[in-house]
Parts: structure tokens; C-alpha cells; sequence
């Protein structure tokens, strides 16, 4: 189950990296990490704790919540069905 999530999560932190126009290498050294570390949190084989998530969205220009939000969207099936 949680490992659902923490893909759901990862595709979230990949997409809005992404529309941020930042390389994972940015990131990382935004979080002062390295840039595996990048990629564990995207492909959702290491999960974010919850201070983890703060940190990650003031890296990336946006809020703890839109990070939320979009992945509580993605979980919702596409309108109509």
C-alpha cells in the first residue's frame, strides 16, 4: 500500500520539478543532498517524511499543499467515469 503512494508522490515531485524547470541535480542541491537521492524520492523507492515534504516543495518554488493536492488528484479517476 505504502508503496503505491510513494509512487503516486514520486510522479508528483518528478512532474512539478519538471514545470519548475529544474534538473534533479538543482533540486538536490537546493535540499543539500545528492542527486540519487533526487531520484529515489521520484521513482518512489524511498518516501518523504512529513518535514521531508516542506523542505521539498520550498525547493521547488511551490507549497506543502499543492504537492498534497496533486497527489490526492491523481488518485481520483479522470471525470465521467
Amino acid at each position: 500500500m505504502y508503496e503505491i503512494a510513494d509512487r503516486l508522490v514520486g510522479k508528483v515531485l518528478r512532474k512539478l520539478r519538471i514545470e519548475s524547470d529544474l534538473k534533479q541535480e538543482q533540486v538536490a542541491a537546493r535540499l543539500g543532498t545528492n542527486q540519487s537521492m533526487i531520484s529515489k524520492f521520484e521513482s518512489g523507492e524511498r518516501s518523504l517524511h512529513l518535514g521531508e515534504v516542506y523542505a521539498y516543495a520550498e525547493a521547488l518554488g511551490t507549497t506543502p499543499q499543492r504537492i498534497l493536492q496533486e497527489v490526492w488528484d491523481s488518485q481520483k479517476p479522470p471525470h465521467g467515469n
